[in-house]
């Protein structure tokens, strides 16, 4: 159980040393933009994992043939 707590604790801690570095360079509302998109990309991701959504087709577009 104290090994579950020391990681909560470093997790956090990043959390907020990142929100506070955004916070000071890029401002208020810009950080607050950054989290939503941030959480709708996380968001959308586990949806594609969620429904087995198979994106492969995405990579045969971009391969190069030679």
């Amino acid at each position: 159980m104290k090994d579950k707590m020391s990681i909560n604790i470093g997790v956090g801690s990043a959390l907020g040393f990142i929100i506070s570095s955004l916070l000071v360079t890029v401002g208020f509302w810009k950080t607050i933009i950054i989290m939503i998109v941030t959480l709708l990309a996380g968001w959308i991701g586990y949806l594609f994992k969620e429904y087995d959504i198979d994106l492969s087709f995405i990579s045969k577009i971009f391969t190069r043939k030679n």
